[in-house]
């Protein structure tokens, strides 16, 4: 296979327009107690710092650097929107939403890519 010069300029636009990832410490947390000091009763329960509801699959709360609304894409999570916020949530980390309690407790603590699809207006 031979490289003609379009290709290389070609994978060279693509290169300027890929958004970059960088690595960030990836929790999880729930809507409960554990997580956010809520029970099922408080009048906040499972509404996020932007006044949207938790949503599995979507939410992630994240640095107070990210607008909401910012679409990322998790390495080996999918994509989230910054939904939220949370004390702990500073610098390069990032909590992502998970119902489950136990689940979340499984998820751990990773280090993990993390790119920047779209930035929310907040």
């Amino acid at each position: 296979a031979q490289f003609h010069a379009q290709d290389t300029q070609a994978a060279t636009e693509i290169a300027q327009v890929a958004p970059a990832a960088e690595e960030y410490v990836v929790t999880a947390y729930t809507a409960g107690p554990e997580s956010t000091g809520k029970t099922r009763s408080h009048p906040a329960y499972g509404i996020t710092a932007s006044g949207e509801r938790v949503q599995e699959g979507v939410t992630a709360a994240c640095p107070p650097e990210m607008p909401f609304g910012t679409v990322i894409a998790i390495e080996g999570v999918g994509e989230r929107i910054c939904q939220d916020r949370g004390g702990a949530i500073k610098g390069r980390r990032i909590d992502v939403y998970i119902p489950d309690l136990q689940e979340a407790l499984e998820f751990g603590r990773q280090t993990l890519n993390v790119t920047i699809l779209s930035e929310g207006a907040d």
